[in-house]
């Protein structure tokens, strides 16, 4: 999520804060083409955002397993009903998913959008429409946070466990350290 840490360190003439690190929305693009994700790469900067790709259930799971991700992309009509599996695996770890269909399958979206997904995009689209939607999505995570603090630490207790019942010891350890929770 966007934000600045600040640290303070003592000096000769008193306390002095510096910026050290710049939180970012960390988003996680599912497709096979690099283009989309090329193409964020060129907002990183200006919208704060850290840039993951991946294609298959591994590869997700390698990136769950090194970061929380705070926003899903997902292109269910390249992954077909493998798709649909990801986003009923990802959508237990509550993090908003956007889906992404070139509009020949239009079923794919509406049943991805009745199992919880966030949003969808029809492609082609506008650069600025899917700013957007990423933009509104992960707002929506921010509100959920802010609102239910203890809840949301909950919840991150609950997701670990559910990994490392899974054998998925590397994630579950990701959703305790990465959410602060003791």
């Amino acid at each position: 999520m966007s934000g600045i840490h600040i640290a303070l360190s003592r000096e000769s003439n008193g306390l002095k804060t510096k910026r050290v690190d710049v939180m970012r929305t960390r988003i996680l693009v599912v497709e096979s083409s690099k283009l989309l994700t090329d193409l964020l790469k060129q907002y990183e900067t200006t919208q704060e955002w850290q840039i993951y790709r991946a294609y298959t259930l591994k590869e997700i799971r390698q990136c769950l397993g090194r970061t929380v991700i705070d926003v899903i992309l997902l292109n269910l009509v390249e992954l077909k009903q493998n798709g649909i599996v990801i986003l009923k695996k990802v959508r237990k770890l509550n993090v908003p998913v956007l889906l992404i269909n070139s509009g020949n399958q239009l079923s794919l979206s509406v049943e991805g959008m009745k199992m919880g997904a966030f949003d969808d995009i029809l492609m082609p689209f506008n650069i600025d429409t899917l700013i957007e939607k990423i933009l509104e999505s992960s707002k929506a995570k921010i509100k959920v946070k802010s609102k239910f603090p203890l809840m949301e630490r909950f919840q991150n207790v609950l997701i670990a466990a559910t990994f490392a019942e899974a054998g998925e010891a590397e994630i579950a350890k990701t959703y305790l350290t990465d959410n602060k929770v003791k």
